[in-house]
């Protein structure tokens, strides 16, 4: 069920696997990238999602100020709401590989256990597997 569909993101419901999965699909400015993590979070409150899909291999690098907001702001409120498991796809471009991992290192939350994967396919298994 696509629920925010956008040229920079798509926020879906993968029903499968009971999880929120974020497709990037290229740049965006400050305010669409909040934007497309805003929908998300509204998506996973609506299901009571426990699980996240980041598919981030075209995504957009982000600037430092989004990566605070990210990481401070609106992360906490993701773990807050109840998502436990996130699978991240690794993003092609090493500038937005950067940015990613300048995001998800100040991420410590012993609520949230994330793992890292090449391919969606590896990623909604894993998510499927948790519990």
């Amino acid at each position: 069920m696509v629920y925010f569909d956008e040229r920079w993101i798509t926020i879906s419901w993968d029903e499968g696997i009971q999880a929120v999965v974020a497709e990037w699909k290229g740049f965006a400015e400050s305010k669409e990238f909040r934007a497309g993590l805003e929908a998300g979070l509204s998506l996973a409150r609506k299901k009571m999602a426990t699980r996240w899909l980041a598919d981030t291999r075209r995504g957009p690098p982000s600037t430092q100020e989004d990566q605070q907001w990210t990481s401070q702001i609106w992360f906490p409120r993701l773990i807050a709401q109840g998502v436990r498991w996130m699978a991240l796809v690794v993003p092609e471009s090493a500038i937005t590989r950067m940015s990613l991992k300048g995001i998800m290192t100040k991420v410590t939350s012993a609520d949230l256990t994330q793992a890292y994967f090449p391919d969606a396919e590896s990623a909604r298994a894993w998510l499927a597997s948790m519990r």
